[in-house]
Parts: C-alpha cells; sequence; structure tokens
C-alpha cells in the first residue's frame, strides 16, 4: 500500500515508523519490572502513542491490579487454595508459549526460575500434567474444554475456588499476550515468532445464531444468602444483572478477580464518548465468533444490530465467512478498497488467532478504512479481552437454547 493511502488518518504510520527503538532485552529481570502488566514496552512508544495509551489509564490499572491478584509474589495455601504460586507460574508460562508472544514467555520464565518445583511423587507429577494439559488446551483452542476436565482439576486437588482462578489465570494471560503484541505492532514490529509454533486450526463451531441463549455454570456457585458484604458490593458493582447471572455468581468464587475482571469490562464497552458503537460490538462479536463462543457471540450479536449494525454482517459471520478466510490483509486489494467492517474483521481475527504475527499492516489498514487511532486501539484492546471472557465462558459453563 503507498504511502498517500496512510497520510490522511491519524497518523498511525508516522508514528509507527518513527518509533523504531531498538530491541527488547533478552532478559528483562521479571522481578525488578515496575510494570508487569506491559513490561515496559509502552515506554518505548513513540510520544504520541503512549499519550493514546496513557488516556485509558483506568483500564491500565485495572489490568495491573489483576495481574497481581492472579500472580502475586506469594501465595499462601489453605484448606481452600490449593494452587501454588509455581502452579500459577508455570501455567501462564504455558500460556503465553502458546500465543507465541516471546517478551511474555521471557517474563513469565524470568519469575519462575527461582522457584522450587513440585517432588517427583507420582500423585504430584500427575497433577503437574492435569494442570499444563488443562492451560495448554484451553489457550489453544477453548472449544476443546470438557466437563470432564474441570473434574479432573478437582481430582488432583484443585477446590472450586482454586479452579476459577486457574481459568481466570489462563484466560487473563491470554489477553495480556495480545495487549502485548498490539504494543509490538505500535512499535513496529511483530511480538516474535518462537520456534516451532504453530496457528490453530480454525475453530469447527457450528450453530451460531442471534437466538437469546443460557448460561449455566459447571461448578457450584456463590450461595448469595451467605456471601460476604465484600461478595455482594463485586457483584453489584459488575453489571446491572449479576444477581441472576449464573456466570458471575460462579466467578463470585474469586471475587478479588472479578472485580478486576468487571472493570476491565466496563472500561472497554462503556467508557468514551460513543458508548454504543457498531465497531465496539462488532470487535467483541467477530472475536466470540472465531473463538467459538456461542453464548457472547449471540449476545453481542444483538447489541452490535441495536447500535446500529447490518443484519447481512452478521449472517455472514455466523455462516462462517468471517475475516480468517480473507485474501488480504489491508483497506485495498486489487484496486478496490474494502468496507470498514470487513477491515475490522481482518484485523481482530489476526490478533486472536495468530497474536505472535500480528503487526503494524492491521493498524494501517485500520487507519485506511477511517477508523480514528482511538477506535483502532479500542477495537483490538476488545478483541484482546475477549480472548479472555471467551475462555471463561466456554470452559466453566455450559451454553444451551432458551
Amino acid at each position: 500500500m503507498e504511502q498517500q493511502h496512510r497520510a490522511v488518518h491519524n497518523s498511525w504510520y508516522h508514528e509507527i515508523q518513527s518509533s523504531q527503538q531498538g530491541h527488547l532485552p533478552s532478559d528483562p529481570q521479571a522481578e525488578r519490572v515496575q510494570d508487569p502488566f506491559l513490561l515496559g514496552l509502552d515506554t518505548q512508544l513513540d510520544p504520541t502513542l503512549r499519550q493514546l495509551l496513557s488516556e485509558r489509564s483506568g483500564l491500565l490499572q485495572a489490568s495491573r491490579a489483576c495481574y497481581d491478584v492472579l500472580l502475586p509474589k506469594k501465595v499462601t495455601l489453605s484448606c481452600t487454595t490449593a494452587l501454588s504460586l509455581y502452579d500459577r507460574l508455570s501455567s501462564a508460562l504455558t500460556v503465553a508459549q502458546v500465543t507465541g508472544v516471546q517478551p511474555l514467555c521471557t517474563h513469565y520464565a524470568a519469575r519462575l526460575a527461582p522457584l522450587a518445583g513440585p517432588d517427583a511423587s507420582r500423585e504430584s507429577n500427575l497433577r503437574q500434567t492435569h494442570i499444563m494439559q488443562f492451560a495448554r488446551l484451553l489457550a489453544t483452542q477453548p472449544t476443546l474444554i470438557t466437563p470432564s476436565m474441570l473434574q479432573q482439576l478437582g481430582t488432583v486437588g484443585l477446590s472450586t475456588q482454586d479452579i476459577v482462578t486457574f481459568v481466570q489465570l489462563i484466560g487473563f494471560v491470554s489477553y495480556q499476550a495480545r495487549v502485548l503484541a498490539l504494543l509490538g505492532a505500535m512499535r513496529g514490529r511483530i511480538a516474535a515468532i518462537l520456534p516451532g509454533f504453530h496457528s490453530p486450526e480454525p475453530c469447527s463451531q457450528q450453530g451460531f445464531s442471534l437466538t437469546l441463549r443460557q448460561w449455566q455454570a459447571r461448578l457450584p456457585e456463590v450461595d448469595l444468602t451467605s456471601a460476604s458484604q465484600y461478595q455482594l458490593d463485586v457483584l453489584r458493582l459488575a453489571t446491572s444483572d449479576t444477581y441472576s447471572s449464573s456466570f458471575y455468581r460462579l466467578l463470585l468464587q474469586d471475587a478479588r478477580c472479578l472485580s478486576k475482571f468487571s472493570a476491565i469490562f466496563n472500561h472497554l464497552m462503556y467508557a468514551g464518548e460513543q458508548k454504543e458503537a457498531t465497531w465496539r460490538e462488532l470487535a467483541a462479536v467477530t472475536t466470540s465468533r472465531l473463538n467459538g463462543c456461542l453464548y457472547c457471540a449471540g449476545i453481542h450479536g444483538r447489541l452490535y444490530l441495536e447500535s446500529g449494525g447490518e443484519k447481512r454482517q452478521i449472517d455472514r459471520l455466523f455462516e462462517g465467512c468471517h475475516a480468517g478466510e480473507s485474501t488480504a490483509n489491508a483497506a485495498f486489494f486489487n484496486g478496490k478498497r474494502i468496507p470498514p467492517d470487513q477491515v475490522l474483521l481482518q484485523a481482530t481475527a489476526k490478533l486472536a488467532r495468530s497474536p505472535e504475527r500480528f503487526d503494524t499492516d492491521e493498524l494501517h489498514a485500520l487507519s485506511d478504512a477511517g477508523y480514528s487511532a482511538a477506535q483502532s486501539l479500542d477495537i483490538l484492546l476488545i478483541s484482546a479481552f475477549f480472548a479472555w471472557s471467551n475462555r471463561l465462558t466456554q470452559s466453566l459453563g455450559e451454553t444451551t437454547a432458551p
């Protein structure tokens, strides 16, 4: 694509090309990183792009707080907390390796290295095998998680609260990896492809529709009649229908994490001047479609139409004619302009399925399609978040017809 196509849109091209500031150190020394969520990559952005990111300080603050909740410096084990710091960091490293985002792999490897591993007993080996297999599969293809896999986590000693925390952690690192991939593109480089890494097969999930579906937890929910005041406050501040939501009552098993998860969602979906934007909902429904999440795709498909979206776009998306099947990652193809919605689909598909290969082409294409720099950033942050939200929905419960 020629430069004149880029020049009229919010300076993505100029800012990205002017932000080549050397390579990421091979070992960032995780213990010394001041911001373990962004890993300092934001400091290497051009000032204009750093300002754009800093305008989302609430989102970033909630994301950092969630990191601290899920991956603290120390974990005290108890009768309800058997998920050790070693379990958490080794799982985070596994998810980072699946995404192929190299700075994140380096970060979690550095944090994990000083910790003593579990003993070599048969029980311990079986426990680690189940934990790692579950983390790898959920990070790779969430549609393959079954109820029996959750039960296996229980048989190796994880409580319901542990399992909810564990799935939150896998989703969070999936989200973090895509945010870092986005920062890499803003810096003008891909996140780095790890040797031997292969993109997951396209999701084969069928049955997508705008039908209102039900979601039921596979694990025991918190009984609100015996919930603590803190749990009730977290539930009240999450969204309007949380008291009747099986999803939120289950996530309340780890109320501290749910509090941060809800804050991040609200900052992404309800912040800014344009609270009901078609592009916002299209980013959510596209990512959910690619991840095979029937429940989230249906909800945000309906919200997309309510905000003024086109029914035929949803029909094509649900039928499988989505961005992953496109032959171009640009706003122009064979001299013809691709519709802005299709450009959005292409960009979110790349970030959802191949974050390690996400690069400046997608940012340029969004700009050329008429999206502002702020809109482009929010579109991709929403897609990154739904890599987390979809995994919670698909692994922790069943989606059924009304």
